[in-house]
């Protein structure tokens, strides 16, 4: 197997870790919360249904898109530095191009910050 074949397997075989990854730890968030509310349940004999909804809601904060959207946009500029600071001059083109991705996607995220509106949080 060579590396013509090797490196895109290494690069899409990671992604896909990624991916699974953030599901499987998705589950076990959830499962370790219904453990929770089992256990309350079995307990008590009764569970607050305003605790229960608390505990199940995904609460993010009024800035969570604000955040997302800075930290993509670091990336963007950290690939175009890379671009920059490579010896070779045809890397600033392509590196510009892949900053592109994330760039965009964090100005999105920030432009919903400000854009969209936010139910409060508990």
């Amino acid at each position: 197997m060579g590396e013509d074949v090797l490196i895109p397997m290494v690069v899409f075989g990671s992604l896909a870790a990624i991916v699974i990854s953030a599901f499987y730890f998705s589950y076990k968030k959830r499962t370790v919360v219904y453990d929770a509310i089992k256990v309350a349940i079995e307990k008590t004999g009764t569970v607050d249904a305003a605790l229960v909804e608390a505990i199940i809601r995904d609460n993010v904060g009024p800035y969570a898109d604000l955040r997302k959207g800075i930290i993509l946009i670091a990336v963007a500029a950290a690939f175009m530095i890379l671009g920059v600071f490579v010896d070779d001059q045809e890397a600033v083109g392509p590196m510009i191009g892949v900053a592109s991705f994330p760039g965009l996607v964090g100005l999105a995220y920030v432009a919903f910050h400000f854009f969209a509106p936010r139910e409060p949080t508990v």
